[in-house]
């Protein structure tokens, strides 16, 4: 929620009201409207937190209870995103509140300090929120060109090069086809009958050649259905452009299709055909519409996830018709236990979502408790057998420091997971782990402080990740990961402190830390294993700093290493951005033998321009492309066009993030030439990987 009417909502926690007003007169003094409420127990301030949005709190250290530290994960337990800052009583506190968790620690009697800290975070805050608005605004037009298209009673498909990477519902159902998977890498004349093919194509490449203009060209063939029926279409081709590549947007009209089409269709989008709940389309846009309202202040709210326990053991018991059966009864028992202003949703197979329109956590335990008996006293006879259900229940919080409904539902199954793990039949609150804490509460100044002290203590440690061949040539290489330890003994991933480390221009010396570091490990592994190499990644820092290259030759030498057993990879938008440079920094790499790497490699507006500036020898194909892209045909086409690119253009290429046999095997079918990722082999702190029986 945007900062409203220019008000400041302060939260003060101290029990002296005369420090209470001493900082309310000071942000008055530096021209704040200030509406504050004070507080200084913890119930009052968890009430306080729960009913009203603030946009800072400032708490005193001079109470006995609550403690700074207490009041912190309040906040995070309430998942709030509020900048806090401490005021301390003397140096000698101000020191000890360090590691409390607040975005800034001030002397009381450093009213300037104060001031500015507040100017600071109330920035940060309100650029936070504004930046989740974005997204959300994004997501919101996204979702409604998506429903314009899904709700069209028009097939509607967009091709590439004559193959389809999206369908619309109405497509499917016109050509016969259950899922839009089933018709992923058709070719698009496969749809026309083999007697218009002539017809077809010779329209088709008039069109393709006129790409300078906007008019639609139609022609009308017989295309040919699944099940091999033949039917009289009108099909129009125009030019467009999806995510910035060019395509082919096609539209097939029938005057068959019957009047009553579309309501069926927005039927069946809408609700679940098995349990006539709320169908996962239709629930994630009533949670996207909730998360918009707790955005903009209109009321938090929670999601409750039901997963029925021990579910495929009983449908491998009684079979898939009578676990139907009960998903339809779990449904029916859950919807008489709705009460007004409750969302419930069969999410998936057997996992049911319910949004609760309060945050008040009494109340919200009532009703999960409510679901979680409603679904124990669920008990049927079948065939002689007894099937007694019980359910475990994970919830979360639905508010504005959530960017995007995937964070919510990802958090109330991290709930539900410990429920399950915990024995099942339970409910457990999602709390942020102490890693997520750390990340969304320190100051830059702590950031800093927390990094050099990691440098000098070695709480720094690397990881090791295989890259595997699958037709490139065979390699023993390792992609070298950053990790930063904890005191719990759990480790910080580099997106948690990667940013930070930049913004305090630190990544150089992280940099030669992980290059010294790394150095030191291969040189004894490759004692006895002398084929093995390296990829380590390049901070745009180092890239821009003149006497990295001579450094980097010294180090090697003191290892007496090769400069062939290492990649040094940035990241595509780093490289462009910085483009000069780049290009010599890899010029002086491989003049001692190194080979260089592109990071990320299809994040950039234009692919092609990365590989006629840069001197590359391996493309790392963008994660976010390849997780999952068995079940996205858009990544999937995208994945396709890099891989096909970087073969014309003599490159290697690897795929990250490759996260199912799917996703892997799909990978193979395209001549990926390598692939790394936790399916293949998670990260590790030891150089254990047996590249020799490798299987892929």
């Amino acid at each position: 929620m945007a900062r409203a009417e220019g008000i400041l909502r302060l939260l003060i926690v101290d029990d002296s009201l005369t420090g209470a007003d001493t900082v309310i007169n000071a942000l008055r003094s530096a021209g704040h409207a200030v509406r504050a409420s004070r507080e200084h127990t913890l119930a009052e301030i968890e009430k306080a937190l729960t009913n009203h949005t603030w946009d800072l709190l400032i708490c005193s250290d001079s109470m006995e209870n609550p403690r700074p530290a207490e009041i912190m994960n309040l906040i995070h337990g309430l998942a709030k995103d509020i900048p806090c800052i401490v005021l301390a009583s003397d140096k000698a506190s101000e020191e000890k509140l360090f590691t409390c968790g607040a975005y800034d620690v001030v002397l009381q009697a450093d009213i300037k300090r104060l001031q500015f800290a507040v100017e600071r975070e109330l920035s940060n805050v309100f650029n936070r929120r504004l930046a989740r608005r974005n997204e959300r605004a994004l997501r919101e037009s996204e979702k409604r060109s998506h429903a314009l298209l899904e709700s069209s009673r028009d097939a509607v498909a967009y091709m590439h090069e004559g193959m389809h990477i999206y369908v619309n519902s109405a497509y499917l159902i016109l050509f016969g086809y259950e899922e839009a998977e089933d018709i992923d890498g058709l070719p698009f004349l496969d749809m026309v009958s083999v007697d218009d093919h002539s017809r077809f194509k010779s329209v088709f490449r008039q069109f393709s050649e006129s790409a300078d203009t906007s008019a639609p060209e139609t022609v009308t063939v017989q295309c040919v259905k699944a099940d091999g029926e033949s039917f009289k279409a009108n099909i129009e081709f125009s030019h467009a452009r999806v995510e910035g590549e060019d395509c082919t947007q096609v539209v097939i009209r029938d005057e068959v299709i019957a009047a009553g089409t579309d309501a069926q269709l927005q039927l069946l989008r809408d609700h679940d055909f098995l349990s006539g709940l709320y169908s996962r389309v239709r629930f994630l846009e009533e949670l996207e519409q909730v998360m918009h309202a707790a955005a903009e202040g209109n009321g938090d709210a929670v999601l409750l996830y039901i997963v029925l326990d021990d579910f495929q053991a009983i449908k491998e018991q009684v079979g898939l018709g009578i676990s139907d059966v009960i998903i339809k009864s779990v449904a029916d028992l859950l919807r008489k236990n709705l009460v007004e202003g409750e969302l419930l949703g069969h999410f998936s197979d057997r996992v049911f979502t319910v949004i609760v329109p309060t945050n008040d956590n009494d109340k919200v335990d009532a009703r999960a408790e409510s679901y979680r008996e409603a679904i124990g006293d669920y008990v049927s006879h079948i065939d002689g057998s007894v099937i007694d259900l019980h359910c475990s229940i994970g919830i979360s919080y639905i508010n504005e420091s959530l960017a995007s409904a995937e964070t919510v539902l990802e958090n109330a199954d991290r709930a539900c997971v410990q429920a399950q793990h915990a024995g099942g039949n339970r409910i457990e609150r999602y709390h942020p782990t102490e890693q997520q804490k750390v990340v969304t509460t320190q100051s830059p100044s702590e950031w800093k402080t927390k990094l050099e002290n990691a440098l000098q203590n070695d709480e720094f440690c690397l990881f090791y990740q295989p890259i595997v061949s699958l037709h490139g040539e065979e390699q023993e290489i390792y992609d070298v990961l950053l990790r930063v330890k904890q005191s719990d003994g759990s480790f910080l991933s580099p997106d948690s402190f990667i940013q930070h480390a930049t913004e305090t221009n630190m990544m150089g010396e992280i940099d030669k830390w992980v290059i010294r570091k790394a150095f030191d490990a291969l040189a004894t592994h490759r004692v006895k294993y002398p084929k093995t190499r390296f990829f380590i990644k390049l901070s745009e820092q180092t890239l821009c700093t003149r006497e990295y290259v001579d450094w980097l030759c010294v180090t090697l030498n003191a290892h007496n290493l090769d400069g062939s057993a290492m990649v040094f990879e940035i990241s595509e938008t780093s490289a462009l951005e910085n483009l000069e440079q780049t290009k010599a920094v890899i010029s002086q790499l491989k003049n001692i033998g190194c080979e260089f790497g592109l990071e990320h490699f299809g994040s950039g507006i234009d692919f092609s321009q990365s590989l006629s500036v840069l001197d590359v020898d391996y493309l790392k194909i963008n994660g976010h492309f390849v997780q999952n892209m068995a079940k996205d045909t858009e990544n999937q086409a995208a994945v396709k066009a890099i891989i096909e690119m970087t073969k014309q253009a003599g490159k290697r290429c690897i795929a990250e993030f490759v996260s199912d046999a799917n996703s892997l095997a799909l990978l193979w079918r395209l001549g990926v030439d390598y692939a790394q990722g936790y399916y293949i082999h998670e990260p590790s702190e030891k150089l254990d990987y047996n590249f020799e029986d490798d299987d892929l």
